[in-house]
This record gives structure tokens, sequence and C-alpha cells, in this order.
């Protein structure tokens, strides 16, 4: 077993931190959410897990694990170790510091096109910057629970780290995400959050969409125009300074 290098107990946290009852609800939210960062669904595609386990035998500290915005409300971190070591997928190091998947996944299967065939794209959703993105995140997701066995719900974001509007649904099934796109797919059954209707696409249809409309960005004559997810593109080329008024000038970040 390797050794992981650990955050310093000194080094800044947000979030609370205060502890709390670890009643059966709550010891099973928090397993299903440590096995939900390491499952088929996820580990593949998260490069900081990755990065990490590469690196360390497969090995990832609980302490990082803690860390992270879903995480942050079960405390202490020793509670959550002896939660870990219940799971029949994960597998906790001797000394409760790290953990692992018992069976490696294998990253070699193309699990992209497969994972394309479960997942379908929502847009329309309001997005009020000043909402709660985790208190939003859990409303959304319960919102689509209703609907079949989800795998995981993404949230979007534009260029400045904010929801778009746009949400990415996986489902646990080919034919959960099918029968989800007959129902409320184009020119079907209206679907409503909070009152506002959305607009439900296939995860191709989304990519296309996506494809289309920076196709469009790109290909104009200099005009200013933006991209699906409002960030600015194909910006007119300013005319060169000179050196001693380009001086003047402090570096400015583009929109």
């Amino acid at each position: 077993m390797s050794e992981v290098e650990k955050p310093s107990e000194d080094a800044p946290r947000r979030g609370s931190y205060v502890p709390i009852e670890f009643t059966a609800e709550i010891e099973a939210q928090c397993l299903k959410q440590v096995e939900f960062y390491f499952s088929e669904f996820n580990f593949p595609y998260d490069k900081f897990l990755r990065t990490i386990s590469d690196k360390n035998d497969g090995w990832v500290p609980i302490t990082t694990i803690a860390t992270f915005n879903r995480m942050k409300k079960f405390r202490p971190v020793d509670k959550v170790v002896e939660v870990l070591k219940t799971s029949k997928i994960l597998q906790v190091s001797e000394d409760g510091e790290n953990v692992k998947r018992r069976v490696p996944l294998d990253l070699q299967n193309d699990v992209r096109r497969e994972r394309g065939k479960r997942t379908v794209a929502v847009l329309n959703f309001a997005h009020d910057k000043e909402k709660d993105k985790t208190e939003l995140q859990e409303q959304i997701e319960e919102f689509f629970n209703k609907f079949g066995t989800v795998s995981q719900v993404r949230l979007k974001k534009d260029h400045r780290k904010n929801f778009n509007g746009t949400v990415i649904v996986e489902f646990s099934t080919e034919d959960d995400a099918q029968k989800f796109l007959d129902t409320y797919g184009p020119d079907k059954e209206v679907l409503s959050f909070e009152n506002r209707q959305l607009d439900v696409m296939s995860k191709k249809q989304y990519n296309l969409q996506r494809e289309a409309t920076r196709s469009k960005n790109f290909s104009g004559s200099g005009q200013r125009t933006r991209s699906f997810t409002g960030h600015r593109k194909n910006m007119p080329v300013a005319p060169k300074k000179s050196k001693e008024g380009a001086a003047e000038e402090s570096e400015s970040a583009v929109e």
C-alpha cells in the first residue's frame, strides 16, 4: 500500500464542520455518495480523483473526499471512515486513512458510447445566481428521481462557473432514458420545474446543437456573437497599439 499525501490539518476548509448524528438514514446517504464517486458513472470521467488514485495505487485520502461539497455535512470524519468500512464496493486501508475500489474498473472499454445512450439533456432551467448550488443540485436530483433510476445529474456551467440552465441527466439504464425521451422529448408531453417549461433532447441532439452553435459563432464576419452558454466568441481584433500606448494599459480579461 502506498502512502498518500494528506491535506494539512491546518489548511483552511470551507463549509460546515459541525458534528451530526449518524442515523441509519445518514449513514446510507454518506455511503451512497462516496460509492458514487468511485462508480463507473463518475470515476472514469473525474480527472481529479483519477489523478490521485493513479499516483497512489488506487488509494484516495478520506480527508480529501471529506472536503467535497456533498460530503461536508458528514462530520466527524471518523464516522465517515466507519461507514465506509461497511461497503461491499470500497475498501478502507488498515490505518483508516484511505479508500479505494475493491475491484478496479476496466477503463479501457469504450464506456462513453454506452453512457451516451443512457443520457439526456434538459434545458431552460431558471439559473438564479443567488441560490445555493448544493441545495439546487439536490432539488433537481430529487425532481429527476421521479422518472427512473438516475445515476447522476450534472448542472452545466458557463465560463464564469455559474449554472447556465442546462442539466445533463444520466439514467442507470438505456431503457429508462429512452422512456423519458419518449414521454418528454420534442413535441411530446410538457415537462416543467417550478412552473418553468423545460426542453428535453437526447445527448446526441444536444451535442449536435452545441456544435452547430459553435460553428455559427466562428463563421461570422467579425461581429460579436455568443456561444450556447453565453460566452462571447469571434470578437473583433483591436488595432495594434504603439509600445508607449500598450504600456499605459493593464492586462485585461476577455469575457
